[in-house]
């Protein structure tokens, strides 16, 4: 199954439930914890101790002592990640506990749209592959305090609920985000207005993708690989980087 994100016009429109109240908040973390009671992480993988942050504030430094991942880029340098444990839990622990394996080392940047994002997390290197540690996708896990903002961390799908291995980063600067939101037809709230116009993002895909984590550090790395030359991909998309854009190696540890 084709892992991928929409890269459609900035006005297309997705559903995204704003200020869910507690009583629906408790019952979404009670299905997540359910749900990953029920699947089993393939022996083959070793699960990290992963050390979340006391409050979830996507726009935060990372922690002392929090778990922070930092990916090497062949030739473009280093970008380090923070996560939101207590928001998305099943997709914070299969992206580091993939990470801390050895599983992206090697693996490229398949597709790459300047002032989207860039995507990875295939280990065919063509966007039809991966899975997670449970050798199953999983259940998408959205919150109205995680945004795709410019550097947010999400998982790929081919739809809901379609969560594997394959995870973008999302570049769009605030001159993307402010169309989007001048274009779109959905409904957010003055902070989340304000929180895309000063950092940057793709507000369409709000509700839609699992943002589990945010850049920390790199974001020249990161506007560096977005802008590498590409080529038509094969599906008539401009998104294959001409040159392998290669993740050397995933590093997790502790933020000091």
């Amino acid at each position: 199954m084709r892992k991928i994100i929409a890269a459609g016009c900035l006005m297309m429109a997705m559903s995204l439930c704003v200020g869910c109240s507690s009583k629906k908040e408790d019952s979404k973390e009670t299905t997540t914890a359910t749900t990953e009671a029920k699947m089993k992480v393939q022996s083959k993988y070793k699960v990290p101790k992963i050390t979340a942050a006391k409050k979830t504030d996507q726009l935060a430094e990372a922690q002392k002592g929090e778990t922070i991942v930092t990916m090497q880029v062949k030739g473009y340098g280093e970008m380090k990640f923070k996560f939101f444990m207590k928001k998305a839990p099943l997709a914070v622990k299969n992206f580091v506990t993939l990470a801390s394996n050895g599983y992206f080392d090697g693996q490229i940047f398949h597709r790459v749209i300047n002032d989207f994002m860039i995507q990875g997390g295939d280990p065919t290197g063509t966007g039809t592959g991966g899975e997670s540690i449970w050798g199953e996708e999983f259940k998408n896990e959205v919150c109205d305090e995680l945004l795709p903002l410019r550097g947010a961390l999400c998982m790929a799908n081919s739809g809901a609920d379609t969560n594997g291995s394959q995870f973008f980063i999302v570049q769009a600067k605030s001159d993307t985000a402010k169309k989007g939101l001048e274009e779109g037809t959905m409904d957010f709230t003055k902070k989340q207005k304000q929180l895309f116009l000063d950092q940057g993002g793709y507000p369409s895909l709000t509700g839609s993708y699992t943002v589990f984590g945010q850049m920390i550090e790199g974001y020249d790395v990161l506007d560096k690989i977005a802008a590498c030359e590409t080529k038509d991909s094969g599906s008539g998309e401009q998104s294959q980087p001409v040159k392998k854009v290669v993740i050397e190696k995933m590093a997790v540890s502790n933020a000091k």
